[in-house]
């Protein structure tokens, strides 16, 4: 009976504590860096798709801190394969690279707009990449 408490509280611990970080996990792949160096990766073992549109976690590494003091930012984005745009639903913030250090903030984004790319855009490298990937 001991040892079976010790199992469940073990347990519980695993589910507390390592939760968030199975959540987090995944496989990031280089997709591109803009002109600033900045990197952009995408989570591609959690990519989905829905008719036109595909959803990806999206990673990206900052060469400069931002306003906020974030190096990093993972963000939830959709990417419209038909009519060639893209939105942020969710956004983290992370104090180092990589997702890495303290989170600085996560929030769902208020009224998320679609953004249409541009030719040769830092977008128009991600809905290349995002569509090309999960159409296939």
């Amino acid at each position: 009976m001991k040892a079976r408490l010790l199992r469940c509280q073990l347990w519980s611990l695993l589910v507390v504590v390592g939760g968030p970080l199975m959540a987090q996990a995944g496989e990031l792949e280089l997709v591109t860096t803009d002109a600033q160096g900045n990197a952009y990766f995408f989570d591609t073992a959690g990519m989905t798709r829905k008719g036109y549109l595909v959803y990806v976690w999206q990673s990206q590494n900052l060469t400069q801190v931002d306003p906020e003091g974030a190096q990093s930012i993972r963000s939830q984005v959709e990417f419209d394969c038909r009519f060639r745009r893209a939105r942020t639903m969710w956004i983290t913030r992370y104090a180092d690279v990589n997702e890495g250090g303290a989170s600085l903030g996560s929030n769902a984004v208020a009224n998320p707009q679609w953004v249409s790319t541009q030719p040769g855009d830092i977008t128009d490298s991600l809905i290349d990449y995002a569509c090309r990937r999960i159409m296939r």
